[in-house]
């Protein structure tokens, strides 16, 4: 037999044997005497939160080195949705073959709780406390809020204190959440009474007036840096580089105050807000904001009224409500004590009335550089010109936020105070060390 022929006797032999063998293994394997390996893949008991997505390992189905997997089906009565037990059961399809995974599908999860109105409130002593509320949801039973349990039994509105409240819920899963509300019962501050003895005082009006810095130097004004001090009233800062600005608002039509805090906020710079109670009353959101950002609200008043003609026996109980209510107002709005910073609306002011203010505990804030600002047409050139030419150490700016020029000239202005070396800070900071 030749060569050639030899090659394809053997090539047909060779054939035919691996016929056979892949029959043999076919017959074995539905024989059940080859089966491949059927197991898990990961645990067979398993437990996930409902409401999740469900990532099933699967199984695998391997003999020797080939892996059969591709032929497992997979059936399930799983609902992620609903609690319960379920099964998955992984079978080959090529043999009566299969395994099962069991599936727990659980709530282990709290219900979240939302107080409404903030987790700590401040009331005023023997004030009715209206509680804001609360929410709460969970991720199974959804809306609770009717289920919220409140223990308020500690809160005493008769006593100076702080109190907690307590917010219970629970799911029908048995998960519970309690949250606390903190209730400080505070002063009031309009039950402030005045004993009047202010006579001996001279009640002489002065409008504030100052002399105009020159050549940057300290400047002086209509009364000295001593007299004011004996009333903790100053109208300059110490001797150091450093700007206090401020800003006066009683409610105007027109107004950039919104702007110019932008643009005090994005210098990094702080200032003090000399506002009246109604602006505080009607910009809450506004005045949590200022507050947030470092800024000092201060007292200008009630009504804007001129206060050396409230400073008499007659009428003292008005001339305290001017300052007390505002104080209040703040309170409610923020939740915070207001500073005790105090400035005379239109800087009008007598000996008396800056005693009056002192014995409630205020400081007053005159200023040492303004100009006519209230014209509307001041253009953002003049203004900075003015702020620029009469800067001094330790100088109070006194603005108005009615005038664009102000705003306009704002950020360019202490972009070049912070290149000459100054900084800027909130009158409340005078004297220095206080």
């Amino acid at each position: 037999m030749s060569k050639k022929c030899k090659c394809i006797v053997y090539s047909i032999v060779a054939a035919m044997i691996a016929l056979l063998c892949a029959g043999l293994i076919k017959l074995l394997f539905f024989s059940g005497l080859f089966v491949p390996l059927l197991t898990l893949n990961g645990d067979a008991q398993m437990q996930v939160e409902v409401g999740t997505n469900f990532q099933d390992p699967g199984a695998s189905a391997r003999y020797r080195f080939t892996d059969y997997s591709d032929q497992i089906v997979s059936e399930s009565n799983l609902d992620m949705t609903q609690l319960g037990e379920y099964q998955i059961r992984y079978t080959f399809t090529d043999y009566d073959k299969s395994i099962t995974r069991k599936i727990s599908v659980v709530d282990s999860v709290a219900p979240s709780i939302r107080l409404q109105g903030g987790d700590c409130l401040r009331i005023f002593l023997n004030e009715e406390f209206v509680d804001p509320g609360a929410s709460a949801n969970d991720n199974y039973d959804g809306d609770l809020s009717d289920q919220i349990r409140v223990d308020d039994r500690a809160l005493d509105i008769s006593q100076l204190g702080r109190y907690e409240i307590l917010y219970t819920v629970n799911d029908t899963s048995g998960n519970t959440t309690t949250l606390k509300r903190t209730v400080e019962v505070c002063e009031d501050p309009t039950a402030f009474r005045m004993y009047y003895s202010h006579d001996n005082y001279d009640n002489t009006a002065e409008e504030w007036w100052f002399n105009k810095s020159k050549d940057h130097a300290r400047t002086t004004a209509c009364r000295d840096e001593t007299f004011l001090a004996k009333y903790d009233a100053y109208f300059m800062g110490p001797d150091e580089q450093v700007l206090y600005l401020t800003f006066d608002e009683g409610g105007n039509d027109i107004t950039y105050i919104k702007e110019i805090a932008g643009v005090l906020n994005d210098n990094e710079v702080t200032a003090t807000f000399f506002l009246t109670r109604n602006y505080i009353r009607d910009n809450p959101e506004f005045i949590n904001d200022l507050v947030a950002h470092g800024h000092v609200i201060a007292n200008h008043s009630w009504h804007h009224y001129d206060m050396p003609t409230l400073a008499n026996a007659q009428d003292i109980d008005t001339f305290v409500r001017e300052i007390t209510e505002t104080e209040k107002t703040y309170m409610q709005v923020t939740g915070q004590p207001m500073k005790k910073v105090f400035r005379f609306p239109k800087g009008g002011m007598s000996e008396r009335a800056l005693k009056i203010t002192q014995d409630m505990g205020y400081t007053n804030y005159f200023w040492s550089h303004a100009y006519y600002d209230y014209a509307q047409d001041v253009s953002g050139e003049e203004a900075l010109a003015t702020l620029l030419k009469h800067y001094h150490n330790g100088a109070i700016y006194l603005l108005h936020p009615s005038n664009k020029g102000n705003y306009l000239a704002m950020d360019p202005f202490i972009k070049a105070m912070k290149e000459k070396g100054y900084t800027f800070r909130t009158v409340d900071t005078i004297p220095a060390n206080k």
